[in-house]
């Protein structure tokens, strides 16, 4: 890879800090309290520092990248980094920018977290086990910072964010996946007030680190998400004998195939001391909160990779010389290019607002925890607040399944410009397709992600039923959307197209349980079943599909009506829009239930 700023190299990455940011509505947030003994933070010392960030990230992190991948972690015994991941989070701490959104009473620099973003998807296109690894600084800090004591918080954050020790999050189980109501990790309060932590966990990312947060069942009895917890967990505690002693077992890292350098562990609790966050029956709620924030984290990661990929496939496409000409200059290979280039630019509009939207909420929150209950002001505060996480909680879903879903395509596509030297250890491409292959897996998978949003769309449409009739009813952010020209033919048209499919599904739904229990429903006296659902959920990802790209065509058109160079990147990705969203409801309408009829067969043959 060609060594680069990759901050001020990447135009499309640093458009969105000098124009398209609303700094006027975020810094005020996160800037008020000033301490005289350090700089005055404005959004131009934020773009300074992510441009010295920018500098290492792309001379020094993507040059050690290679060997990072290839020399891994070891698997058992004494699991640590590799030298050069070593130096990759050395080079981080020595530049003070591993606690961005740290507040700077707990030493970091209190930036809000869109600038922490624009760090992720560096080091992602950089390298993205690297990335992995820096993300666990401060994700351990953020739930520590929100649900730990003050002691907790004094003891561990200010080393979590000057990256002298680094964490981790443990919620999946070998049993329980991504059914998190399964977690059977138990923790038992002591005679002493004390906890004990038993069970296992496994695909935990840093794992082997110094301090954990942990999801327990800490409610005797307790079935689902009813009475869990979440514990800070430390590697070791005292020992009256040896000084000190190790408080788990890691019991290894698992063998991959992508994010080498960063080790996904097994962790085995014997009486493990603990200190619980909260209170018991608090650990859904609480976990949530990380389980969001982590799928963000992972669009813009995805971001960062498809990037990467990008990157390398137009350096390439430029150099190669067949038949007398570039191979850029070869029509199926421009279409490729041009293709890879929409989809990273369209992803990277969609975490940008979705990053900004948290800034807001985590804004608000902390405006409203200093004001008084009886402030004039509190209520328009507390309506916009609840408005914006609305808009995040409808765009969450979407940049993690889009964004890990696109990764792999994009990647997929730079390695075949490659031809055969991409599948070549020499040339890094082959490295982006493995790595990108982790992205619809972890932090809940792109199925997983499809549910989510088809069941909030479908709340939102069983709240607000007359929503139906406008085109995007669903939703005031794509309903209240206008454009004009071929923009606008093409939003309206992919629109109508959702609109129409999603009116016949649950036309289709209320087809089949009949006009008494849609009446019971609509009155809220019953709920509809899994059952009377169950091919609604099996249109799950093509409906997120055409969500994520209608929301992704009006931000890109709102861009160009405002800066009419964007309007090509918008039109292109418009044009997409409308096909995606024309053969997505093609096939929805079809009402194919062949996957349905197997199901059927399947659990009657398994209950026969």
């Amino acid at each position: 890879m060609k060594p680069e700023n990759y901050f001020t190299a990447n135009p499309d990455l640093a458009f969105y800090y000098e124009q398209v940011i609303d700094w006027d509505r975020l810094v005020p947030l996160y800037a008020t309290a000033e301490d005289a003994s350090q700089p005055r933070q404005t959004a131009a010392s934020w773009r300074e520092v992510l441009s010295v960030a920018g500098d290492f990230v792309g001379r020094e992190v993507s040059a050690r990248a290679a060997e990072v991948d290839r020399l891994g972690t070891p698997h058992k015994g004494d699991i640590k980094v590799s030298p050069p991941m070593a130096a990759n989070l050395r080079g981080l701490a020595e530049l003070g920018v591993i606690g961005l959104g740290v507040p700077r009473e707990y030493g970091g620099e209190g930036m809000p977290f869109v600038t922490q973003a624009a760090m992720l998807e560096m080091l992602a296109r950089a390298d993205a086990s690297t990335m992995v690894q820096y993300a666990f600084f401060t994700s351990p800090a953020a739930m520590i910072l929100r649900f730990g004591s003050d002691a907790q918080k004094q003891r561990w954050m200010p080393r979590l964010a000057h990256g002298e020790v680094i964490g981790w999050v443990a919620m999946t189980e070998p049993e329980a996946g991504s059914d998190v109501g399964n977690v059977g990790t138990l923790a038992t309060r002591q005679s002493d007030g004390t906890w004990r932590i038993n069970g296992r966990k496994q695909f935990i990312s840093s794992g082997n680190g110094e301090v954990g947060v942990l999801l327990a069942r800490a409610v005797p009895g307790s079935h689902g998400l009813d009475g869990l917890a979440l514990f800070l967990v430390p590697k070791c505690i005292p020992d009256a004998e040896h000084g000190e002693r190790e408080n788990y077992s890691v019991e290894r890292a698992e063998d991959k195939v992508c994010i080498n350098g960063s080790p996904t562990c097994a962790l085995s609790f014997s009486d493990t001391h603990a200190e619980i966050m909260g209170s018991p029956g608090d650990g859904w709620r609480q976990i949530t909160t990380f389980m969001n924030e982590a799928r963000i984290a992972v669009g813009i990661q995805s971001c960062g990779v498809a990037q990467a990929a990008l990157s390398a496939a137009q350096e390439y496409a430029a150099q190669r010389v067949q038949m007398g000409k570039p191979i850029r200059e070869h029509p199926l290979v421009a279409e490729m290019l041009l293709d890879m280039e929409t989809t990273v630019v369209g992803l990277r509009a969609l975490w940008m607002e979705a990053a900004v939207a948290y800034d807001l909420v985590q804004g608000f929150v902390g405006r409203l925890r200093e004001m008084s209950e009886v402030d004039p002001e509190r209520p328009t505060l507390e309506a916009r607040m609840r408005r914006i996480e609305r808009y995040l909680r409808e765009l969450t879903p979407l940049v993690k399944y889009f964004g890990a879903e696109e990764a792999i395509r994009v990647a997929r596509t730079g390695m075949q410009v490659f031809g055969g030297y991409g599948v070549v250890k020499d040339y890094e491409v082959e490295r982006f397709l493995r790595d990108s292959l982790i992205l619809p897996i972890y932090e809940g998978t792109s199925q997983i992600q499809s549910l989510m949003a088809t069941k909030d769309l479908l709340k939102a449409v069983m709240r607000d039923p007359r929503s139906l009739l406008a085109a995007g009813g669903h939703s005031p952010w794509l309903a209240r959307s206008r454009f004009e020209g071929e923009l606008g033919r093409h939003y309206a048209a992919a629109l109508r197209d959702f609109g129409r499919t999603l009116n016949w599904l649950l036309w289709d739904v209320a087809r089949r349980i009949g006009p008494k229990r849609v009446a019971t429903v609509l009155q809220g006296r019953a709920e509809l079943e899994e059952a009377d659902l169950e091919y609604v959920l099996l249109s799950a990802e093509r409906l997120t599909q055409m969500l994520a790209h209608l929301h992704i065509g009006r931000l890109l058109g709102q861009q160009a009506g405002r800066w009419p160079e964007r309007q090509p990147l918008a039109e292109r990705f418009m044009r997409r829009t409308a096909d995606v969203c024309a053969l997505n409801s093609r096939r929805i309408l079809r009402g194919d239930r062949d996957a349905l009829e197997a199901i059927h067969q399947w659990h009657a043959s398994a209950t026969a």
